[in-house]
């Protein structure tokens, strides 16, 4: 056969079988790239090493020549072929895009429900970072600081590594210089190079090296052990933390590098103890930060992941659409008990919180990208405003006394569920303000606008409830101050106002009174020391349009201001608050609607949900999301209320 002939792939003989690539041995980088193909039955694979790397451009210019034909291969694998082939010997490989062959749908999902056995079996996982084979990076260095960072004492990323580090400089002014210019030390012999690979973006890579028993990373003609690199990054962590210093590529570092090294301490922890739904949701974050060329893939990389015991059986099919993908999974996790998924579905954690078209035919799967507004959208990062979601209460999750009664009969994309509606959203009043690009890199701003906000809020609800009291009898300042803040249920108010050692601990409602005294009021300290930073001279250091010196010289009250008034603006940032028809008010997801919104309560959830009537006429209902109804948060009460009125409804 002539070798300028595309190469003819051979099928695999058994679902279990696999493909090698032997890469033949050269003397230098500029030589043609050339090996074999090997086909392996399972009880009779040779040892060899698991490559992982960046696809890159789907361009395939770079030819790989074999004795029966020759492959085209993307500039992106050709690269690392030739930083990975030996001088004088062939070396054994299982390269993704080579040993399976990708124009075969049926063998390319059998082949990625081996991964986890693939990677888990190779010899060592090679991860090519990239970089240039001509200019090379010295790897003593980046030894030496890893064996510095074990004689400090960091030992693990989930270590309080600042405390330790902190505790090893004190009092010696030698290691206090030394721990100073770490930064500058790290990127004058190129260290950045390595965290800043798009390798770290990649959603595959996480499996890949979490199931590796041996990883090794290539950058250019640099080989370095993870464990190594993982101490480096343990050590910048650790100063980043203790000082504050300036980083190159702060975001790459955290989003991508730092958080496969918190992911693989996660995976050695939680092996053989671990809760099976939230295992599923941790590792569909990890997978949603980060990219792929398939979408399906999302899901189909859960399977070399999950525990045995997880009871998902996720087997890759790429004859199926994304959605109906990610419409099965759903289900399967429903079918299961997880009925938190939910928490992670809804028209607000939608990229564009749009209300979704459905289509000529949305009962039948293949004729719509539709996706139901009950399944998880996975294809989408978390946005800005996602990242500082207020959760009512420790963990969304399942309620121990409401059983949930779910059916999948309705259609593919319907859901029906048994419901408690409690009433309709009649007044919404959103926070526009905290997503203004202005108002972001201004505190001064910030602060002006959350309070007249504040004050046009406090003076609609007193109107609403003038001459009344709210539907539990409650006085409605307090409850305008516990909705305001979700009961201040979730973890940042404890943080903030609670579990502070030595310091009294505060209710919603004098954190509000603090507020209103002290900044809504034009007598109150915080909002003349904002006057003061407004009118004041712009000279000298400033955070945000703030000097130093306000910081410095408040009262410990102004100081409780201040954090509430951040508070504030991050549950602002995903909830607008409401007045219900009954009167109840609360925190609803951004984008809530008054009249065609209701609040309810899905038998099986602990918080009640906000589902928007979808106007068709099987009065269906879309699942918008979660949220606080200021005292009606157990399921159980609402659902033996006789006021309330319980039933099926269907969404989609």
């Amino acid at each position: 056969m002539s070798l300028d002939c595309p190469y003819k792939y051979e099928p695999l003989t058994r679902n279990d079988a696999i493909r090698l690539l032997e890469l033949k041995p050269a003397t230098s980088g500029d030589l043609l790239l050339q090996c074999e193909l090997l086909l392996c039955e399972a009880s009779a694979i040779p040892a060899y090493e698991a490559v992982s790397y960046v696809w890159g451009s789907d361009q395939c210019p770079q030819t790989l020549q074999l004795p029966a034909g020759h492959l085209k291969i993307t500039e992106s694998l050709a690269s690392a072929l030739k930083g990975l082939r030996y001088i004088d010997t062939s070396r054994l490989l299982w390269v993704d895009a080579v040993c399976i062959n990708q124009s075969d749908n049926v063998e390319k999902a059998r082949q990625v429900s081996q991964m986890a056995k693939i990677y888990g079996n190779a010899a060592r996982v090679l991860a090519w970072l990239g970089g240039n084979l001509a200019v090379p990076l010295d790897v003593d260095p980046i030894l030496d600081l890893a064996r510095r960072t074990k004689s400090i004492g960091l030992e693990s990323p989930k270590a309080d590594n600042r405390d330790a580090i902190l505790k090893w400089v004190y009092g010696d002014l030698q290691k206090s210089r030394w721990m100073m210019g770490v930064m500058n030390a790290v990127e004058s012999f190129g260290f950045p190079l390595l965290y800043e690979s798009a390798w770290f973006t990649r959603m595959w890579i996480v499996q890949e090296a979490l199931l590796a028993k041996q990883l090794k990373l290539h950058y250019g003609t640099l080989s370095l052990d993870w464990e190594d690199f993982q101490s480096v990054m343990m050590l910048i962590h650790a100063v980043n933390a203790a000082i504050r210093s300036p980083m190159k590529s702060r975001e790459h570092f955290v989003k991508y590098a730092w958080a496969l090294i918190d992911v693989r301490d996660h995976w050695q922890q939680s092996i053989g103890n671990s809760d099976e739904a939230s295992e599923i949701g941790y590792y569909m974050h990890q997978l949603r930060n980060r990219r792929c060329k398939d979408d399906r893939d999302r899901v189909f990389a859960l399977r070399g992941l999950l525990p045995d015991n997880a009871g998902l059986d996720i087997t890759p099919d790429y004859t199926k659409p994304v959605t109906q993908v990610y419409s099965d999974f759903a289900k399967a996790q429903l079918k299961l008990g997880s009925i938190g998924i939910l928490y992670e579905a809804g028209l607000w954690k939608r990229k564009h919180l749009s209300q979704p078209t459905l289509g000529d035919q949305p009962d039948h799967p293949s004729s719509s990208d539709y996706l139901p507004t009950w399944v998880p959208d996975y294809r989408h990062d978390k946005t800005f405003t996602e990242l500082t979601e207020v959760r009512f209460g420790t963990y969304f999750g399942t309620d121990p006394k409401v059983p949930s009664n779910i059916d999948f009969s309705k259609g593919p994309y319907r859901l029906s569920v048994r419901a408690t509606l409690i009433d309709i959203i009649t007044i919404v009043h959103p926070a526009i303000f905290v997503h203004d690009e202005t108002h972001r890199t201004s505190d001064i701003l910030m602060f002006q606008s959350c309070r007249r906000y504040c004050m046009n809020l406090k003076e609609r609800v007193d109107s609403h409830f003038e001459n009344r009291q709210y539907p539990t009898q409650e006085d409605p300042t307090t409850a305008f101050a516990y909705s305001l803040v979700g009961d201040g249920t979730d973890r940042a108010y404890n943080d903030a106002f609670i579990s502070k050692p030595n310091e009294e601990s505060l209710d919603p409602l004098s954190l509000w009174k603090i507020y209103e005294n002290l900044c809504i009021s034009e007598s109150g300290e915080v909002y003349a020391a904002i006057q003061r930073e407004l009118h004041g001279p712009p000279e000298g250091q400033k955070i945000k349009g703030i000097g130093i010196d306000f910081y410095r010289s408040g009262s410990a009250e102004a100081s409780i201001a201040w954090n509430y008034h951040h508070h504030l603006i991050n549950i602002f940032r995903r909830h607008w608050f409401f007045i219900s028809d009954d009167g109840y008010t609360g925190l609803a997801p951004l984008n809530s609607m008054t009249v065609t919104d209701s609040l309810a309560f899905i038998d099986g959830a602990n918080v009640p949900f906000v589902l928007r009537d979808s106007s068709d006429e099987n009065a269906d209902f879309l699942l918008v999301g979660p949220c606080y109804i200021h005292g009606l948060m157990d399921g159980e009460a609402v659902k033996q209320n006789a006021a309330f009125e319980g039933g099926n409804i269907q969404i989609i």
